[in-house]
């Protein structure tokens, strides 16, 4: 779930010999089993395809959550996500097929102090309400379909940072039940959740290292292409992060996770610049919101969340032919 100037968190991208992956000790290496995801591990498999890239941003992503529902509506399917942080939960639901389920559970919980407020920070030590979210909601209220999650070939990646290297990792989410921490890591923001371990390495917000991780998809996976859906308009550029102080004083054992927060502004306002390039040169559609988006990172009015998710359909109606034939060309 990652987070503008005035939020709690990260962002960011490993450009080469600049990014939040340059300089720095060999990772723990997560991607040593089936779910690996490392440098070049997908370059044949990504060969002449196009992926999905889907920004994170908290309730932003109510945009995303919008712009799939197109997607899934018109029969538009990719053969593999990349989803960070509120994106790897998107990506779940566009991988089991589940239309308007998004924005159902952000309507309807989003002044729930179980989902995102007190009571969750009393339940679970995080200000995220991971435990109603994944057992009452998924279980029971609004059921996710993990067997058509199964079913549906296409793969989902969700963006995590190893705290320790303060760098981005891909793990694949095979199983949506019995991966979920790897989306727990993914939307585990800085200071205000705990890190989620996973393989015996601690891991938290993919926007930490990797925001948008389209030079991953495109050079290390070798993807031809991407659709890139970013939850921030284009005229966005990030500030310096705000709460350094307090990271440094929670995190003083970490330098590598503390370098990647204070650099995250510098880097994630050059990616964009990237994202763009690969635009110019054909190898990005980017879907994003046409005006700067007021949705704060804890939003409590619904009629705000549904405005955004209109725009996030309204933006990918528009762009729908060009979307179908980027993703099939």
């Amino acid at each position: 779930m990652q987070q503008d100037t005035h939020e709690v968190g990260h962002h960011d991208s490993p450009w080469q010999g600049g990014g939040a992956n340059a300089a720095r000790p060999a990772s723990s290496d997560f991607g040593t089993g089936e779910n690996a995801a490392g440098p070049g591990a997908g370059k044949s498999a990504g060969a002449g395809k196009c992926a999905l890239i889907l920004e994170g941003g908290s309730f932003r992503g109510q945009f995303t959550a919008g712009v799939i529902d197109v997607m899934l509506e018109q029969g538009v399917d990719l053969p593999a996500c990349y989803g960070v942080s509120a994106g790897a939960l998107n990506g779940l639901n566009y991988k089991s097929r589940q239309i308007g389920r998004v924005n159902r559970i952000n309507l309807a919980f989003c002044d729930d102090q179980r989902y995102v407020g007190s009571r969750a920070l009393a339940a679970n030590g995080s200000l995220i309400g991971y435990d109603f979210l994944l057992f009452d909601v998924q279980d029971r209220i609004d059921p996710f379909d993990n067997e058509a999650y199964r079913a549906n070939p296409m793969k989902l990646f969700a963006t995590v940072t190893n705290i320790m290297f303060g760098t981005a990792e891909y793990p694949e989410v095979q199983d949506a039940s019995l991966d979920i921490d790897v989306v727990r890591a993914s939307t585990s923001l800085p200071l205000v959740t705990q890190p989620v371990e996973l393989n015996g390495s601690l891991y938290l917000d993919g926007g930490v290292a990797d925001s948008v991780p389209i030079e991953h998809v495109l050079e290390e996976e070798g993807y031809d292409r991407a659709i890139v859906v970013l939850t921030q308009y284009r005229g966005y550029r990030k500030s310096p992060y705000e709460l350094m102080p307090a990271a440094r004083a929670r995190y003083a054992a970490y330098p590598y996770l503390l370098d990647a927060l204070s650099t995250r502004h510098e880097r994630y306002n050059e990616q964009r610049e990237h994202i763009w390039a690969y635009e110019r040169e054909g190898r990005a559609l980017v879907v994003a919101p046409p005006h700067p988006v007021t949705v704060g990172h804890v939003e409590r009015d619904a009629s705000k969340l549904l405005e955004l998710y209109i725009a996030g359909r309204q933006e990918a109606t528009r762009m729908l032919r060009q979307i179908k034939e980027f993703a099939e060309r």
